[in-house]
């Protein structure tokens, strides 16, 4: 079993080292973090913005939008998590909730050091870690939440069970529904994601969405909330329930359509971009 277990390892192990390059740094080639500075034709821009990426996900995915942002006068910091954008075995062992939240509010403070103004954008997972920032930093001037991974669907509560049980014999299991999360067929072939997951990387983005569904009632930053129609990872009924239980008295849901979960990337990317510059504009300090 045991040297069954260690074969099927190395195997997957083999195939992401062959489907990407690495850069000198360990990291995916196009999967780093990146900055974007403002302009300083009239002296350095007092406004940034830290955008978060996504469980299984990379700095890329975010990329559209940084571009949009930083057109919009802001400067733009978007880190790479741990455990993301690197060899399976760094994802296995780096990718942890505290590691992760400890991440954002490093970047976020990095930035408020040198900035006026730092707002946060985050998606998917990177939404629920935006949530967790906003009470730990509640003077943040605004946030824009991209379809928050917050809470834990039932199903999904089993497939974390299940992955604990399989990991005896399997230590990676296919990230299923990938494929529909990017409509778009050009964007989902620049994502730079593994497409598998382990029973504890798992368990570890459990306990950020856990955790900012019982922070949401704390959140009093302005908030605007985007969410597509056909996301196949959150239900309408749950997205309606956590932007409802939202602190803010500013708030505000929109709904998108014609694209996935990943909306900073997929065909709606340019609503996304002109809704989360426009709400940034209205609250920056």
């Amino acid at each position: 079993m045991m040297c069954w277990r260690a074969a099927a390892r190395s195997r997957v192990e083999a195939a992401h080292a062959r489907r990407f390059r690495f850069d000198a740094q360990g990291i995916v080639q196009g999967a780093a973090g990146f900055t974007l500075r403002a302009s300083e034709d009239d002296g350095v821009s007092r406004r940034a913005v830290l955008l978060l990426h996504g469980f299984n996900d990379t700095a890329q995915s975010m990329a559209y939008l940084a571009t949009h942002l930083h057109a919009r006068g802001y400067t733009v910091r978007v880190p790479l998590l741990p455990g993301h954008g690197r060899d399976l075995k760094t994802m296995a062992a780096s990718s942890r909730a505290v590691r992760w939240r400890e991440a954002a509010l490093a970047e976020y403070d990095a930035l408020c050091r040198d900035f006026d103004s730092v707002m946060v954008v985050g998606q998917s997972m990177g939404g629920a870690l935006s949530i967790l920032l906003a009470i730990e930093r509640p003077g943040m001037p605004a946030l824009v939440l991209l379809a928050p991974y917050v809470g834990m669907p039932r199903n999904l509560q089993w497939k974390v069970f299940g992955a604990w049980i399989a990991r005896l014999v399997v230590p990676y299991l296919r990230s299923e529904g990938g494929e529909t999360s990017i409509h778009d067929p050009a964007a989902r072939a620049e994502s730079l994601g593994p497409d598998v997951v382990t029973a504890r990387t798992l368990s570890e983005l459990r306990r950020v969405a856990e955790d900012a569904e019982a922070a949401l009632s704390r959140v009093w930053v302005p908030t605007l909330y985007l969410q597509s129609r056909e996301d196949n990872r959150i239900a309408a009924r749950d997205a309606e329930a956590h932007f409802a239980a939202l602190g803010s008295a500013d708030k505000r849901q929109q709904w998108i359509t014609g694209c996935g979960h990943i909306i900073s990337a997929d065909y709606c990317r340019d609503e996304v971009g002109s809704l989360t510059a426009d709400w940034l504009d209205a609250h920056a300090v």
